[in-house]
């Protein structure tokens, strides 16, 4: 799979392309502040086939080119939010994002799936490091 991840200037951006190349995809990163008609004729041209926005500081509407890359994508490619790129995902979709009650920074907290849903089946709840401002 051909996967290109727009990096929104996070630390964690490069875990998610050690993961997705674990699982055999090609993942090419381009980052927030490339001009859009750039990303948008890279995306056609190496025939990229799912777009991962990642992680990163601030709100997505303070993301670089984030947002119109996805009203671009829309229709397009399937997409795959990460923290700020859920956000944008949310956004996108007529959701809103807001300030957290109590922002959860390092805070370690027990995920559990959804065992009825396709996607989830089959995943053992895990711990996970929660990084949450908004919401």
């Amino acid at each position: 799979m051909r996967i290109t991840l727009l990096d929104n200037f996070d630390s964690f951006t490069y875990n998610l392309v050690e993961q997705f190349c674990l699982l055999g995809a090609e993942v090419r990163v381009m980052r927030n502040d490339t001009p859009l008609p750039t990303i948008q004729a890279a995306l056609l041209a190496e025939g990229c086939e799912l777009l991962v926005l990642s992680p990163g500081p601030g709100r997505p509407e303070d993301a670089g080119c984030m947002l119109e890359l996805l009203a671009w994508a829309r229709g397009r490619l399937p997409v795959l939010g990460v923290c700020l790129g859920h956000q944008a995902l949310a956004l996108a979709a007529g959701g809103a994002v807001g300030e957290a009650r109590k922002p959860l920074h390092g805070t370690s907290t027990s995920l559990r799936f959804d065992q009825r849903h396709p996607l989830f089946d089959g995943i053992a709840a895990l711990r996970v490091a929660r990084y949450h401002s908004l919401v």
